[in-house]
């Protein structure tokens, strides 16, 4: 597979071994990226739907593979010592769930001190999810000026898709319904979690 060209905008963190390790990963494990990302600066990515343990692989052989310097959201517990070293080591950011007061305007003061920013959040927030999405990641987005691009995982045809960029961040019900619209088709789960 031949990797999609990164725009000069897109933030990139250009490391030879991470990047042998990503791609080989990616090759041996028979997935295709398919699709570019728009080249921005700032972006919300979210990838959907979240369904195993497997997707955080996944993911990571893509951000090490592509060379993207990428920061993710993820439960509070995993950034517990020792693994939490590796997590932010990798660009994780601990959320503790129970408790989202001042999420979104820590996010939103994140985005404006940097020139540049891409964040990753799994919108179901679990992987037991019904298919409804979280609305923390429109409510970021709209609040940031940062538009979201959804991935899609699909499991079947062990594809990751980059959809189309929602930029029209007026509204966050607007910005939740354009991404579902792109990602709940017919690929809900994996075959089975890790």
């Amino acid at each position: 597979m031949k990797w999609p060209h990164l725009g000069n905008a897109i933030p990139q963190r250009i490391q030879p071994i991470r990047a042998l390790i990503g791609r080989t990963v990616f090759k041996l494990t028979g997935w295709k990226l398919v699709g570019n990302l728009p080249n921005e600066s700032k972006l919300v990515i979210v990838a959907l739907p979240h369904s195993s343990n497997f997707d955080f692989i996944l993911a990571l052989s893509v951000i090490w593979g592509w060379g993207l310097k990428i920061n993710f959201m993820a439960k509070h517990t995993l950034f517990k010592f020792p693994q939490g070293l590796f997590f932010r080591a990798v660009g994780g950011i601990p959320v503790d769930r129970r408790s989202a007061h001042g999420l979104v305007e820590k996010m939103t003061h994140e985005f404006n001190s940097r020139s540049s920013l891409i964040l990753g959040i799994a919108p179901e927030g679990t992987r037991n999810s019904d298919g409804s999405l979280k609305a923390g990641f429109a409510r970021i987005a709209k609040a940031a000026s940062a538009p979201v691009v959804p991935i899609i995982v699909n499991y079947k045809t062990k594809t990751l898709t980059l959809g189309n960029l929602v930029s029209d961040l007026s509204d966050v019900d607007g910005i939740i319904e354009a991404v579902k619209a792109q990602g709940l088709g017919g690929h809900r789960r994996a075959p089975a979690r890790l």
